[in-house]
């Protein structure tokens, strides 16, 4: 007989082995899953702004190059019309170069590093190296100096037989590349 006091103990069954390993590799997996799908997309993401910095570093060397290229016949023309004093002819080739984009400031020096033409009239007879201290005028070759918001500063010596004439110094602004 049973008393009243006799709790009908019902043994509950232990998972099977097999549950118990889905219990714990499922979640597992799905974290696992869902964990390297967010890392995939992180890492491609940090490729592809890799990938346009890279294009963009190289696209401002290869229009550097194109510049320092432009920059000698420029050079020529400028030191033929300059030995010939004709300083009106010099201003249109500048004047016509500050109108393409990209240009800002052109300017010819003198050997003593006056400002002789410029595209900013303001800049008539003052000093370069007072207005641009870190630029070196000396360099027998052209230099450029990196200055900041994408643009350079080109120097670009313009040598008579055996001395210089002047310099070109013009600021040139990088075209930022388009990406689809």
């Amino acid at each position: 007989m049973k008393s009243t006091n006799d709790f009908a103990v019902t043994r509950q069954s232990k998972p099977s082995i097999w549950k118990r390993i889905m219990l714990i590799v499922l979640p597992l997996l799905l974290g696992l899953l869902v964990g390297g799908i967010f890392l995939t997309r992180y890492l491609g993401e940090q490729r592809a702004k890799d990938l346009v910095e890279l294009a963009e570093s190289r696209s401002v060397v290869l229009q550097r190059q194109d510049i320092q290229l432009f920059a000698l016949p420029l050079a020529w023309s400028v030191r033929k019309e300059l030995m010939r004093s004709n300083y009106d002819q010099i201003d249109d080739y500048f004047n016509e170069l500050i109108q393409r984009k990209g240009f800002g400031v052109i300017m010819l020096l003198d050997p003593a590093g006056t400002i002789k033409l410029s595209t900013d009239r303001k800049l008539l007879g003052n000093s370069f190296l007072l207005r641009y201290p870190q630029m070196k005028l000396g360099a027998p070759v052209q230099v450029s100096y990196a200055l900041p918001e994408g643009k350079s500063m080109f120097i670009v010596p313009i040598m008579g037989l055996n001395t210089r004439l002047g310099t070109i110094a013009f600021i040139y602004s990088y075209r930022t590349l388009s990406l689809p």
